[in-house]
C-alpha cells in the first residue's frame, strides 16, 4: 500500500496524483517480502527475489535501462536471489542472498561503488569488494553496509563526513567505517547511523552533517567518523532510522527517542518547533509496542501491534489520515491492519501487509 506525493509516480498507482488514505501499488497484490522508499523512486522484493522499482528515474534509479519514469512496477533487469533493497535520494541497492551488494542511479559521487564517478549506472552492477553484507541502507548520494563481522562500509558521498572515515571527501568505492560491533544501520539525508552492540547494551552512534543537532551528541559540528548519540537512558536499542536533521530510536521496552529538528513535528511535537534537540529526547513512552520504525525526509512511521503509527510532516497526506491537515504528536494511518514492514520516503510512505484469508 501507498499514500502521500505522487508527483513521480512514487505511489505506483498510475498516476501521478496524491492521495491521503492507503491504496494500492499496482500489480504488487501477493509475495511481496520488502518495500523501501527515497525520494521520488520505490522498490519492493516478491517471492524469488526479484526487485520491482517505480517512480522517479531521472538517473536510472529504476534499473531498467532508460531514464523513462513509471507509474506503476516494472522489474529490474538481471537481478534475482535478493533479500533486502534500499532506496537513497537518485541510487538504488539490492543484498543478494550470496551476501554482495548490487547497486544502480545516480553515480556523480561514486554511488554506483565501482571505483569510478562519472556517469550513472542505468543497470545494476555489483559494487566492489564487498561479500558477507547483512544489511544496507542508502542516503542522498551515499550507501551503507553492515558486513557480518559488525564491520560498516560506506561509499559516494562524503564532503560532509558520511562516510564515517574520517576523511571528507567523496570514495567510488567502499570505505571502513571507523565502528565495529555493529548490528544495525540507517542512512538520513546526510547524516549516517548505527546500533552498536556488546554485552552490556545497544546504544547509537552517528556522524555526518550535524544541522540542527541531527547527530544527536549535544552539538552542532560536523562528524567525520563515529560519536554515541547522548541522552538515550534506554540500554537496550533495537533499531534507529534518520530522515532530514532528525533521526529516532526504539528500544526494546517500545520507548522511541528523537533528536535533531522538530519543525514539522518530526519529533511529534515534543521539542519547541523553533529549536533544535541537540540531544535525544523521549517521543513515545515505553510499553508502545512499537517495533520498528522508517523516517522519510520530514515524517515518521511506526509500526506496532500490526497497525501503523505516524507524525511529522503531513502537507502532502504522507501519515494517511485523510487529510493534509498539521498533526501534533502519533496519530493511526487509517485503515490498515496486519502490516509486516513499513517505509517512509520523500513526503510518501509505504507499508507491506498481509491480508486475511479469503479477502480480496
Amino acid at each position: 500500500m501507498s499514500w502521500g506525493f505522487n508527483g513521480d509516480g512514487n505511489l505506483g498507482d498510475g498516476t501521478a496524483v496524491a492521495r491521503y488514505l492507503p491504496g494500492p501499488v499496482s500489480g504488487l497484490t501477493s509475495g511481496v517480502v520488502q518495500v523501501a522508499a527515497g525520494g521520488g523512486h520505490a522498490l519492493a522484493i516478491t517471492s524469488g527475489g526479484i526487485v520491482w522499482a517505480w517512480g522517479s528515474n531521472a538517473d536510472g534509479q529504476l534499473g531498467d535501462g532508460t531514464v523513462t519514469e513509471h507509474a506503476t512496477p516494472e522489474q529490474v533487469a538481471g537481478l534475482s536471489g535478493v533479500r533486502q533493497v534500499a532506496a537513497g535520494g537518485d541510487q538504488s541497492l539490492a543484498v543478494r542472498s550470496d551476501g554482495t551488494v548490487w547497486a544502480w542511479g545516480g553515480n556523480d559521487h561514486g554511488q554506483a561503488g565501482t571505483g569510478a564517478a562519472g556517469a550513472n549506472q542505468l543497470t545494476p552492477v555489483k559494487v566492489a569488494g564487498l561479500t558477507g553484507i547483512t544489511k544496507i541502507a542508502a542516503g542522498w548520494k551515499f550507501s551503507l553496509a553492515l558486513r557480518s563481522d559488525g564491520t560498516v562500509w560506506a561509499w559516494g558521498l562524503g564532503s560532509l563526513g558520511q562516510l564515517g572515515n574520517g576523511a571528507t571527501f567523496d570514495s567510488a568505492i567502499p570505505v571502513e567505517v571507523r565502528l565495529t560491533q555493529v548490528t544495525s544501520i540507517a542512512a538520513g539525508w546526510d547524516a549516517a547511523y548505527a546500533v552498536r552492540g556488546n554485552t552490556s547494551g545497544a546504544t547509537v552512534w552517528s556522524w555526518g552533517n550535524n544541522a540542527c543537532g541531527g547527530l544527536g551528541n549535544g552539538t552542532t559540528t560536523m562528524l567525520s567518523f563515529p560519536q554515541p548519540v547522548t541522552g538515550i537512558t534506554t540500554p537496550n536499542i533495537a533499531q534507529v532510522a534518520a530522515g532530514q536533521q532528525f533521526a529516532v530510536a526504539v528500544g526494546t521496552d517500545g520507548q522511541v527517542w528523537g533528536w535533531g529538528t522538530d519543525a514539522d513535528g518530526q519529533l511529534a511535537g515534543k521539542q519547541p518547533a523553533s529549536t533544535c534537540a541537540l540531544r535525544a529526547i523521549p517521543v513515545v513512552g515505553g510499553g508502545s509496542g512499537i517495533t520498528q520504525l522508517s523516517a522519510g525526509q520530514d515524517h515518521v512511521l511506526a509500526l506496532t501491534g500490526g497497525t501503523i503509527l505516524a507524525w511529522g510532516l503531513n502537507v502532502y497526506g504522507a501519515l494517511g489520515t485523510g487529510t493534509t491537515a498539521p498533526v501534533t504528536g502519533p496519530v493511526h494511518v487509517a485503515g490498515l491492519s496486519g502490516v509486516t514492514q513499513v517505509a517512509g520516503g520523500d513526503a510518501y510512505s509505504l507499508a507491506v501487509y498481509s491480508q486475511p484469508q479469503g479477502t480480496a
